[in-house]
């Protein structure tokens, strides 16, 4: 054999074994693989009902997933994913309204409406009930049925019958388009507290957040209370930003690699240094409770209301090539001193408060008076307001 025979005999094998080791072929993964496959035909050749092979990957994937027992880890399908990015960043594809059912009227009451959205600019508002979709009356329609009733692609319109609260009825039309659902909503409460809702931190939460401090101030806010209550996290850059802007120098979150290795996030000098206090929940969990336990670790808010839920990993989703992704924890984190909010259960309030049932519906749904609730009158009271 020629020297040039041998060097390309070569080549090819060197190829093939990279190839190989890439498809696992030297591991129980090309095993795995082959016997799935091996279970696909089986099934496509004697199951004598009908099915969806696409169901059947989907499936095996999720509970591939579900099998690391991590409740923060999952699977998504190219649909699910497609709203997961709608979700992080904070955007919404409709008319920009919520809605519960009225049993009064037979349709939907309108209990909010998104700034700019198509919604707004059909002069929609909260207390409206719409009784009709497209000249079709929703009487006897239960919530969902009336919801499917409603969706719609990006960019048709929609003809809704509504009901004014003042009892007349008019016809609109909106139009369905991305909506971007801003988390932070802010107002001055008397004695000059600024109260500040963050509902998450996904994209453009801290722009909006910062903002609305600075608003707050220059309107002469000499404390504030910032609400994280049901705030199931979102991304670190906006956590770590309003940390930065919030707290003085100094570690404000510490990354946790397979290997142990720390990766420190340090803020700048500066901070808002006025009395502060925090309102959490059992649903305040991820970066909302990692939030809240920051605050109190250097000593610049105290926290109020329900324990909340000890989370302390990080999520990175991988876009799949078949569209759908994997959502996977793949590091921890821990607070300034190094706690791990995980093994200590969550963030404890320093003042315990719970809510009833139905003051936490009425929270839920955005409409509960602030003199209703407990927590944050609570919270109030701390702050000596």
């Amino acid at each position: 054999m020629t020297p040039v025979l041998i060097v390309l005999a070569l080549t090819c094998l060197i190829t093939l074994l990279v190839i190989c080791r890439q498809l696992g072929i030297f591991s129980g993964r090309y095993a795995a693989v082959r016997d799935y496959a091996a279970l696909l035909e089986k099934i496509d050749e004697v199951y004598i009902g009908q099915y969806d092979e696409d169901d059947i990957s989907a499936a095996a994937m999720r509970a591939a997933v579900d099998a690391l027992d991590d409740r923060w880890s999952y699977y998504l399908t190219p649909d699910e994913y497609a709203d997961f990015l709608d979700n992080v960043n904070n955007r919404y594809a409709g008319i920009g309204v919520g809605v519960v059912a009225d049993d009064v009227h037979g349709g939907m009451m309108v209990t909010f409406v998104y700034k700019g959205s198509a919604a707004e600019t059909a002069g929609i508002l909260a207390g409206d009930v719409i009784i009709g979709i497209d000249g079709e009356d929703l009487s006897g329609s239960d919530l969902e049925d009336m919801k499917n009733r409603l969706a719609r692609a990006l960019g048709e319109t929609v003809e809704l019958t509504v009901l004014r609260a003042g009892g007349n009825v008019e016809t609109v039309t909106a139009y369905y388009s991305y909506v971007f659902i801003d988390p932070v909503s802010f107002v001055m409460l008397e004695g000059d507290t600024g109260y500040i809702s963050l509902a998450d931190f996904d994209k453009g939460s801290a722009r909006s957040f910062i903002s609305a401090c600075e608003e707050l101030m220059s309107a002469g806010a000499g404390a504030f209370i910032f609400d994280v209550r049901g705030n199931g996290g979102g991304r670190l850059a906006e956590m770590t930003e309003i940390l930065d802007y919030l707290l003085p120098e100094g570690d404000i979150f510490v990354a946790v690699d397979r290997s142990g290795t720390e990766e420190v996030t340090i803020s700048g000098p500066g901070g808002v240094d006025l009395p502060a206090a925090v309102l959490i929940d059992r649903y305040s969990f991820s970066a909302a409770e990692y939030f809240a336990a920051m605050l109190k670790e250097y000593g610049r808010a105290v926290l109020v209301g329900e324990h909340t839920t000890g989370k302390n990993r990080v999520q990175t989703t991988y876009e799949l090539p078949g569209g759908g992704a994997l959502h996977i924890s793949s590091g921890q984190y821990l607070t300034k001193e190094r706690v791990s909010l995980y093994d200590v259960g969550g963030v404890s309030p320093d003042f315990p408060v719970d809510l009833t049932e139905e003051e936490f519906a009425l929270l839920y749904y955005g409409i509960l008076d602030f003199g209703d609730d407990p927590q944050l009158v609570a919270a109030l009271a701390a702050l000596g307001r």
